[in-house]
């Protein structure tokens, strides 16, 4: 049995559009950061890739093994996990999906790698409801619980099985991950941003002057600043300790996906509802009117209305570039999100949760360099 720490990888997933290569390009560079980094972590033994990126995976071989996946079987999760930990007979293991925390440092790595060295039968998680990076040992305790088709659960799995769960110390950066384009610009405009991804970022003609515009608001005193949709306490009391705004909170449908609520149809949201009877034009002059900034995840609004939102349509919603969206409400309410006399910015629950968390982590740093 290897019983030195291995960091496992999964990168995979088609691009189907234009858009949707863009984004696969800039997660390619990102993994590479990551594998580069996690390479340099003295605590981890071994690093394996798991992707069905050709391209991908030439380039990593330097940083990484990689067990390259056929686009001829389905893809499930779980299953494709015990596979490695059976294969490579591993017994201490740090899963991570690709996107996942591309801030983290190797220091970072090296603590949570010490702490599968110093514990027995632990899962060391990044997020208590859906966590997308999960260490654990003894790695075969896999075998023991039901294999899950996304990564999202696994630590819960885990833990319901009896292991000890361990918190990675929360922060932004440890839960910001990559899932819209609003997250990949936030990323590039991060000053601990990877090589290889901010030159894949600064080549995007994606616009940003709304998020730029919302950096300025937030380097101010006494703001008003408006956040709706699945809005966790962490980014707000981080905010409300390190900042002086006044903060205008709308928390609602958190764990909707984990839950398999917008799968059934069941999610409900207010914001949704004033959207359908006032208008989205309306809705954003009403904001405008209490706020000088403001978050929205889209998804809950989407998910209350019944929509099903092609990647298409709302990462384009992401970007504000509404006059490339099919479907006509999203348009629309994309249209009046851009023209709101204030900054709005659109995305989903990556946004208002950690992607918030970076940029006021950004502002403090800066205000404690100048001190």
């Amino acid at each position: 049995m290897d019983r030195s720490v291995t960091a496992v990888v999964f990168e995979g997933g088609q691009a189907q559009t234009s858009l949707d290569k863009i984004i696969r390009h800039v997660r390619t560079q990102v993994v590479l950061d990551t594998l580069a980094k996690l390479a340099q972590a003295s605590e981890i033994g071994r690093v394996i890739l798991v992707t069905n990126n050709e391209g991908l995976a030439g380039k990593a071989s330097q940083h990484a093994e990689v067990d390259f996946d056929s686009d001829k079987r389905r893809f499930h999760f779980g299953v494709r996990l015990r596979e490695l930990i059976v294969k490579y007979n591993l017994d201490r293991v740090i899963y991570m999906g690709g996107a996942a925390a591309p801030l983290m440092t190797a220091g970072e790595f090296n603590e949570i790698a010490l702490s599968l060295k110093t514990n027995k039968n632990v899962v060391v998680v990044n997020n208590v409801q859906s966590a997308d990076l999960v260490a654990f040992t003894p790695a075969r305790a896999i075998d023991e619980i039901d294999l899950p088709e996304s990564d999202n659960s696994l630590g819960n799995l885990l833990r319901g099985i009896g292991m000890r769960r361990i918190l990675i110390p929360n922060s932004g950066r440890i839960n910001f991950d990559l899932d819209t384009p609003v997250d990949i610009q936030i990323l590039g405009m991060h000053p601990d941003c990877g090589p290889r991804t901010l030159k894949a970022i600064e080549s995007l003609d994606w616009p940003r002057d709304r998020l730029e515009q919302a950096l300025r608001i937030l380097r101010q005193d006494s703001r008003e600043i408006a956040v709706f949709g699945r809005v966790g306490p962490s980014v707000i009391q981080y905010i409300n300790t390190n900042m002086v705004h006044r903060m205008r909170v709308y928390s609602e449908e958190r764990g909707m996906k984990a839950l398999g609520r917008d799968e059934r149809g069941e999610v409900v949201s207010l914001i949704g509802y004033m959207i359908e009877e006032l208008g989205p034009c309306k809705f954003f002059e009403c904001v405008s009117r209490v706020c000088d900034l403001a978050f929205i995840d889209s998804r809950v609004v989407f998910a209350h209305l019944n929509k099903q939102v092609s990647d298409w349509d709302r990462f384009q919603s992401d970007l504000g570039r509404y006059e490339l969206i099919g479907d006509e409400w999203v348009r629309e309410f994309t249209r009046c999100a851009l023209e709101s006399p204030i900054p709005v910015i659109l995305g989903g629950h990556s946004l208002v949760a950690a992607g918030l968390w970076i940029l006021a982590e950004m502002v403090v740093s800066e205000s404690e360099g100048y001190r």
